[in-house]
């Protein structure tokens, strides 16, 4: 992922955002319509990935898979924090 200017992108350069019911994909460009957040993305001085000053992400088990939330979906759910790195090619 990328970040630059309060936009996330991904590897093939879709959007980052916040959908209507609060999963966090990677869309487009451009984003889904009806985007709650498709940009002001950040990165705290923890060094964790945020959205507007909130840095707590959802792991909502779908299944046998997870989706990523900005805020919980239930029971299932469970806090994370998504931690920036740099990958260094060797």
């Amino acid at each position: 992922m990328n970040l630059k200017g309060g936009v996330l992108t991904d590897g093939k350069g879709r959007i980052g955002s916040i959908v209507a019911n609060r999963q966090f994909q990677f869309d487009g460009p451009p984003p889904q319509a009806g985007a709650i957040y498709a940009a002001g993305w950040s990165l705290t001085s923890e060094g964790n990935l945020a959205i507007g000053d909130q840095d707590v992400f959802y792991q909502c088990l779908s299944g046998d898979f997870y989706n990523l939330y900005d805020k919980t979906q239930g029971e299932q759910c469970h806090k994370v924090y998504l931690q920036a790195i740099d990958l260094v090619a060797c």
